[in-house]
Order: structure tokens, then C-alpha cells, then sequence
């Protein structure tokens, strides 16, 4: 008997978590905006998290149940932004200088390597403060549409504001890094 009532309870939660696996997906990759992996495993903490509570969760409506999915998947990805802003500083580093040089006006490629990390903190830092914000959250590997969100501004400024902040950090740069490579070479 009490093996039956745990089959159908088993079953119970693979039916609901196959009917909306596909919204939650949807859902992340709405919020997520990043490779389908990222999505996949967003759904499925959800729905682990849905497995571990379906002792309650079976007794709510369809339309709470559904709530409580999106809620929790929402939560989930915040606590994941956090966690990626908190375990590494993201700050832009001589790792990943590289990205004031990947636009076609850029000076020749190795010069970004010239640059200390000293003169590119002071360079960033020196930005007004929309586009140093701008240029941060790229820098950490965030794309136009969530820094849009996260700056509250649409997409096309996000990109205005990315290119004004490469151009003055190159102009601001450049004379110093074209001047270490030449002492470098002679």
C-alpha cells in the first residue's frame, strides 16, 4: 500500500516537473540571456528544489504552483549573480585588458599588453560614472541586455556608453603603452 502511494506521488511530480519544465525554460532564458547550459542547470535546481518541497507543493493549484516555480527560479538566478559578482573581484584586470582592443579602430593587438595594471585602474576609475559602470560589467563577461537591466537603460545606450568608455580608455593608454613598447624593443 504504501508503496503504491509512493508510486503515484513519483509520478504526480514527473508529470507536473514535464508540463513545466518548458516555461521555466523559457523563463530562463529570458532572464538569463546566456547559453542554453547555464538555463538547464537554473531549471533543474528548480525543480530539485520542487521535488524536496512536493510533499506540500501537491496540495497548491496549478496557478501557485506555477508562481512558486518562476519565484524560486528568479531567486536562484539573483543568488547566482551575486555569488559570480562575490567570487572573484570582477574588476577589470591585465587579464582581460584585452577588450579595449577588440574593435576594429583598436591600435595594433599586442599593445594592450604594455598597459600596467595600475595605469588601467587609474584609466577606468577616471570615467564618468555611467561609463565606467558600463565598461566594469562588460568587462565581467555581462552582456548589452543585462547591463541594460542592471543599469536601467535600454540596450542601444548600453552600447553608446560602451563605445565612448573604450574610446577614451584606448586614447587614454595609448601613449603610454606605444612608449613602454618602444623603450621594451630598444
Amino acid at each position: 500500500m504504501v508503496q503504491a502511494a509512493s508510486d503515484c506521488c513519483d509520478r504526480e511530480y514527473a508529470a507536473f516537473a514535464i508540463r513545466h519544465q518548458p516555461i521555466l525554460l523559457a523563463v530562463a532564458r529570458n532572464i538569463c540571456g546566456r547559453g542554453a547550459n547555464e538555463c538547464d542547470d537554473l531549471v533543474q535546481d528548480v525543480l530539485l528544489r520542487a521535488l524536496l518541497k512536493w510533499d506540500k507543493l501537491q496540495e497548491w493549484s496549478e496557478p501557485a504552483k506555477r508562481a512558486w516555480l518562476v519565484r524560486v527560479l528568479h531567486n536562484r538566478f539573483l543568488d547566482r549573480c551575486r555569488r559570480r559578482g562575490t567570487e572573484a573581484a570582477q574588476v577589470l584586470g591585465l587579464s582581460n585588458v584585452h577588450k579595449l582592443f577588440e574593435d576594429p579602430e583598436a591600435p595594433d593587438p599586442e599593445l594592450w599588453e604594455c598597459v600596467t595594471e595600475a595605469e588601467l585602474r587609474e584609466a577606468v576609475s577616471s570615467l564618468p560614472p555611467n561609463l565606467r559602470r558600463t565598461f566594469e560589467l562588460h568587462a565581467q563577461g555581462l552582456r548589452h541586455a543585462e547591463i541594460g537591466q542592471q543599469l536601467g537603460a535600454p540596450v542601444g545606450t548600453v552600447g553608446t556608453w560602451l563605445f565612448h568608455a573604450r574610446h577614451r580608455l584606448r586614447e587614454k593608454l595609448r601613449r603610454s603603452a606605444e612608449s613602454r613598447r618602444e623603450r621594451g624593443r630598444g
